[in-house]
């Protein structure tokens, strides 16, 4: 999030604090980080921020996945032969897939991820992704994965998951 925190700086608030408010007005400055954020600054210029945990712990898990997310379109963008399972960071068992349904895939996280970072809930998000999951461990099966190639126009009623 380096490149978050100098928003954070200068971003417009409600309310800025001073550290002497955090004792003088400790019920305001909670109140304010409850509401949003609140933005605390100490006597060295340093800027501290007080927000909602919930909302720190859903701000790094988008920036993890979009993290992820650079990594496998990296990976994808290589030569097949060049490409290992590594390379996809935390999304190795995309690796599986076919480049198509890879490039499928990494499009609907780019989505997803875009209106998630907007403030919407990230269930969305844990549903793509375990649906993903789902279909990459068919592919990695190798009886599945030769029916899958044999005829991807057949229903897939046969094959078990």
């Amino acid at each position: 999030m380096i490149v978050t925190m100098p928003k954070l700086a200068t971003a417009p608030v409600r309310l800025a604090f001073q550290a002497t408010d955090l004792a003088r007005r400790h019920r305001e400055v909670i109140d304010a980080a409850r509401s949003g954020r609140a933005l605390v600054r100490d006597k060295d210029g340093t800027v501290l921020v007080l927000a909602p945990g919930a909302e720190i712990e859903r701000t790094a898990e988008i920036a993890d996945l979009a993290l992820d997310l650079i990594r496998a379109d990296f990976a994808v963008r290589q030569q097949p032969r060049l490409r290992s399972p590594e390379a996809f960071g935390g999304l190795a068992w995309l690796s599986v897939l076919p480049d198509e349904a890879q490039r499928q895939f990494l499009d609907e996280l780019t989505k997803s991820l875009l209106v998630a970072a907007s403030g919407t809930s990230l269930r969305p998000v844990e549903v793509l992704l375990g649906d993903w999951r789902a279909t990459a461990e068919a592919w990695a099966d190798p009886d599945t994965r030769a029916r899958l190639e044999a005829d991807e126009n057949a229903p897939l009623a046969d094959v078990e998951l």
